[in-house]
C-alpha cells in the first residue's frame, strides 16, 4: 500500500462491471497507450484484474485488495479534518498543484496523502482533474475560506512590549535641543546685514519693510497687467484663426526651408555666372 498514489485511487474508484482497457481512456482524460500504461501498473500492484483478449474488449475488474482498498478510502474520507489535511490545503493554497509539488511540501508517504487527498475531495475542501496520466488539484470556495480564516487568526500583539522598547529609547537617547530660528536678516554668525537695516527700522516703526511694500506693489501691478477681459466668441474665432495660421506657416518654413535655401544657392550662383558672362562680353 506504501505505493499508492491519489491517481491510482482515483481511477480504482471509476472502475465498474463494464470498464475495459479500450473505454477506460475517455474516463480519465487520457489516451488509450497511457491509459494501457497505468492500469498495467494497478495491476501490477494487485488491486484490479485485466482479462486480455484477442481482437476482443479487455475487461478491467477490482481484486479484492482493490475493494477492501476502496472500502478503508471510503471510511477514512468521513473522519474529521487533522492537521495533515489542513497542510495540504496551505500546500495547494501556496501554488502547489499536481502531486508531486504537494508530495515535496509536505514530505510524506504517497498512500497516507492519497487517502487525506481523497478525504478532502469527498468533504469538498479540492477538486481534481484528471489529463493525460496526470491529476491538477485546485481549492474548492469551501477549501478556500477554511484556509483564508486559518490564515488571519493571529495572536493579539501586547501593546506594553512597544511602549517599554521607546521608554528604553527615550532613556538610551540624549535630549535634543532646538536652536531658535534667527531671522531672515540675520547671518549665521549673528552679524546683521547692512542692507536689512532699513527693514529693521520699519518693524521698529510697525510698518513693513520697504523692500516687501515694492514687493507687493509689483504683485499687484503684475495681477493688473495679466488680467484682460474676457474675450468675445468672434475674438476667440479670430484668435484661432491666426494661430493656425502661424502654425501653418512654421510647420512649412521648418519643412521646406532646405528647399527653399537650395533655390536661393542655385539662384546666386545663376545670378553670378551670368554677371560674368556679362563682363566678358563687355
Amino acid at each position: 500500500m506504501d505505493e499508492l498514489s491519489f491517481l491510482d485511487l482515483a481511477i480504482l474508484k471509476k472502475i465498474d462491471n463494464e470498464s475495459s482497457v479500450e473505454k477506460f481512456g475517455s474516463l480519465i482524460n487520457t489516451s488509450f497507450f497511457e491509459t494501457a500504461n497505468l492500469l498495467g501498473t494497478i495491476k501490477i500492484k494487485g488491486y484490479i484484474n485485466i482479462e486480455s483478449s484477442v481482437g476482443g474488449i479487455s475487461r478491467v475488474s477490482l481484486t479484492e485488495a482493490g475493494s477492501n482498498l476502496l472500502a478503508a478510502a471510503a471510511q477514512r474520507a468521513e473522519e474529521p479534518i487533522d492537521p495533515l489535511d489542513t497542510a495540504a490545503l496551505q500546500a495547494l493554497a501556496a501554488g502547489a498543484k499536481d502531486l508531486d509539488s504537494i508530495t515535496q511540501k509536505l514530505n510524506i508517504r504517497s498512500s497516507d496523502l492519497a487517502f487525506h487527498l481523497n478525504k478532502l475531495v469527498h468533504q469538498g475542501y479540492i477538486d481534481y482533474e484528471v489529463r493525460s496520466a496526470k491529476v491538477s488539484f485546485v481549492l474548492t470556495e469551501k477549501g478556500f475560506n477554511y484556509v483564508g480564516s486559518i490564515r488571519t487568526v493571529q495572536p493579539p500583539v501586547s501593546p506594553q512590549p512597544a511602549a517599554k522598547q521607546e521608554a528604553e529609547e527615550s532613556e538610551e537617547l540624549p535630549p535634543r535641543i532646538e536652536k531658535a530660528s534667527a531671522p531672515p536678516w540675520v547671518k549665521p554668525e549673528g552679524v546683521i546685514i547692512k542692507e536689512k537695516k532699513e527693514d529693521i527700522l520699519h518693524l521698529l516703526k510697525g510698518e513693513p519693510p520697504a523692500k516687501e511694500e515694492k514687493k507687493e506693489h509689483a504683485e499687484k501691478h503684475h495681477e493688473h497687467k495679466h488680467h484682460k477681459k474676457p474675450l468675445t466668441p468672434e475674438q476667440q474665432k479670430a484668435e484661432e484663426r491666426r494661430k493656425r495660421l502661424i502654425s501653418k506657416m512654421e510647420y512649412y518654413l521648418v519643412e521646406y526651408a532646405p528647399y527653399l535655401i537650395l533655390i536661393m544657392v542655385v539662384a546666386a550662383i545663376f545670378i553670378v555666372l551670368a554677371f560674368l558672362s556679362l563682363t566678358k562680353l563687355g
